[in-house]
């Protein structure tokens, strides 16, 4: 899913091959590049549309994902849309996670909270 301007010349070959063979896969990467280029672009105003295209004219996997993309439309059309990011957050729970994973049935609560403390 790189940018087209960042294909070698082989890879772009390549997929040009796949895409001819299969007509499917052709339809299903057009739909992947553009849900991409939203992403990437921050542009979540076209997001209805992009599901409903992908629910008519895309492959079956594509059409789940749509779907699943339409039960929380209001929260993806946001983070498509808003610079606001949890990443850091997350990753200070996966952090504790590890950390919880590590010392299970080894150690006490105490112990658990000077490891997180300690390597904030």
């Amino acid at each position: 899913m790189r940018p087209q301007e960042s294909l070698s010349a082989s890879d772009v070959a390549h997929l040009d091959a796949v895409r001819s063979a299969c007509p499917e896969i052709a339809q299903a990467c057009d739909l992947a590049r553009e849900f991409t280029d939203m992403l990437r672009q921050r542009r979540g105003h076209l997001l209805r549309d992009w599901i409903q295209k992908a629910e008519l004219n895309g492959p079956d996997a594509i059409g789940i994902f749509a779907d699943s993309i339409r039960q929380d439309l209001h929260a993806v059309a946001a983070a498509l849309t808003l610079p606001y990011s949890s990443g850091i957050v997350e990753g200070h729970a996966n952090r504790i996670k590890t950390i919880k994973r590590q010392i299970y049935g080894r150690a006490s609560l105490a112990l658990l909270r000077a490891r997180i403390l300690l390597q904030a």
